[in-house]
C-alpha cells in the first residue's frame, strides 16, 4: 500500500491563483509563457507552467503534484513510460511498416516487433 499523499487538485490550484489575485493568463503572460501551458499543467506534466504555478504559489512542486516532483525537488521521469507499458496491446505495439527493399525502389511490408 502506497502511503504517498495526493497532491491538490486542479481545481484547488486554480482557486488558489484567483484567490491571489491574478488569471492563470494573467499568470502565463507574467512568466513570459503561452497561456496553454499553465492550463496544460493542471493535467499534464509540462515543466515550465508547473514551476511558474508552485513559485507563485509559493508551494514546493511536490507539494502540488507528488506523482511528478520528488521532495528534493527533481522530476519524476520517465514521464508516462509506465502508462504506455500497460496500457500497450501486442497488437499496438506490431506496427505494420513499409520498408524499402535493398536491391529495389520497392516497397515491402515489414513488421515491427517494438516501438520506442
Amino acid at each position: 500500500m502506497s502511503t504517498t499523499q495526493p497532491g491538490w487538485h486542479k481545481e484547488d490550484i486554480k482557486a488558489a491563483i484567483r484567490k491571489r489575485g491574478i488569471t492563470m493568463n494573467a499568470l502565463a503572460l507574467a512568466r513570459k509563457l503561452p497561456p496553454s501551458t499553465i492550463r496544460n499543467a493542471l493535467i499534464r506534466p509540462v515543466f515550465s507552467g508547473e514551476i511558474a504555478i508552485a513559485e507563485f504559489l509559493g508551494v514546493p512542486a511536490h507539494e502540488l503534484w507528488p506523482d511528478r516532483w520528488t521532495p528534493d525537488g527533481r522530476r519524476i521521469r520517465p514521464r508516462y513510460a509506465h502508462k504506455y507499458r500497460e496500457q500497450c496491446s501486442d497488437s499496438q505495439r506490431k506496427a505494420v511498416m513499409y520498408l524499402l527493399t535493398p536491391n529495389s525502389n520497392e516497397l515491402s511490408a515489414g513488421l515491427v516487433t517494438e516501438v520506442n
